[in-house]
């Protein structure tokens, strides 16, 4: 997931977990789209690729097994704790600190075919992410495109069943409002690109396959462990002890697993920057 502006308000930890996490939710995707790179983004021995957000590196990682090694690499975030050691990356993929809310620095504006971003939905606060929107479309070149996955944990857009998981939704729409995330945009994405500039391909917000809930829910629940954690560190006034949050969720995870269902609904943006403005 990717970072907020400085770092200050960036909700959800960099510890191994979260990690962990971000690597799980990686292959999640490539499940439950069938591919790392859109299949319709041409590709050649000098391409360039950014990725916004790029926490671990790992969506990097995985497009580095699938492209010549002539293709350049480039992953960005707010912060480089989850970066792992530069030795240990391909000789054609560097990771650097750049702040996505900010203007993009002249050596990298208008430089890339591809970029990527996934995993934004709570980082964007007040459901404006036009900041946002503005660095990708500054990284591109014209003809470049911006690919994004992402979720909506909105209520109209949440499988939810059991009263353990409702109980345990409750608490986390609240720290969303005190977090100020508001995810009425996601639903909205292609109207943020196009007002950008950008030229929307596809735009897909369908549940996720049947094969991938078990892990999203998973991964879902995990979340939960970091929102709770920066809840109380916020001192939150609404949350009750924290051992009965604990025991709520512990409770939710014995659901699910005995037939609750609990998970988020997926989308994402295909767009182009045009050839000419």
């Amino acid at each position: 997931m990717g970072s907020i502006g400085h770092g200050e308000n960036y909700i959800l930890g960099r510890n191994f977990i979260e990690s962990v996490r971000l690597d799980a939710q990686h292959f999640l995707y490539r499940l439950q789209n069938g591919y790392t790179v859109d299949p319709r983004i041409p590709i050649g021995p000098d391409t360039r690729i950014a990725d916004m957000g790029t926490g671990t590196g790992i969506w990097l990682l995985d497009v580095a097994s699938q492209v010549p090694p002539t293709v350049q690499l480039n992953g960005f975030d707010i912060s480089d704790e989850q970066f792992p050691c530069q030795t240990s990356l391909p000789s054609n993929m560097t990771l650097s600190v750049m702040d996505a809310f900010d203007e993009v620095l002249e050596q990298h504006r208008g430089k890339y075919d591809i970029v990527h971003m996934r995993l934004w939905c709570a980082i964007v606060q007040d459901g404006d992410p036009s900041a946002l929107i503005k660095h990708a479309t500054q990284l591109l070149k014209p003809g470049g495109y911006l690919q994004w996955e992402d979720i909506s944990s909105s209520p109209q857009h949440m499988v939810m069943k059991g009263a353990e998981v409702e109980a345990l939704y409750s608490y986390l729409a609240r720290i969303h409002d005190a977090f100020r995330i508001e995810l009425s945009w996601l639903a909205d994405l292609p109207t943020h690109a196009k007002r950008a500039g950008l030229d929307v391909v596809q735009f897909k917000m369908e549940p996720f396959l049947p094969h991938c809930v078990p892990i999203v829910t998973k991964t879902f629940l995990m979340v939960h462990n970091g929102f709770m954690d920066a809840a109380y560190k916020a001192g939150l006034p609404f949350l009750p002890p924290r051992e009965e949050v604990d025991h709520l969720l512990a409770a939710a995870h014995h659901a699910v697993k005995n037939g609750a269902s609990y998970h988020s609904t997926p989308l994402s943006l295909l767009a182009q920057k045009p050839l000419s403005s």
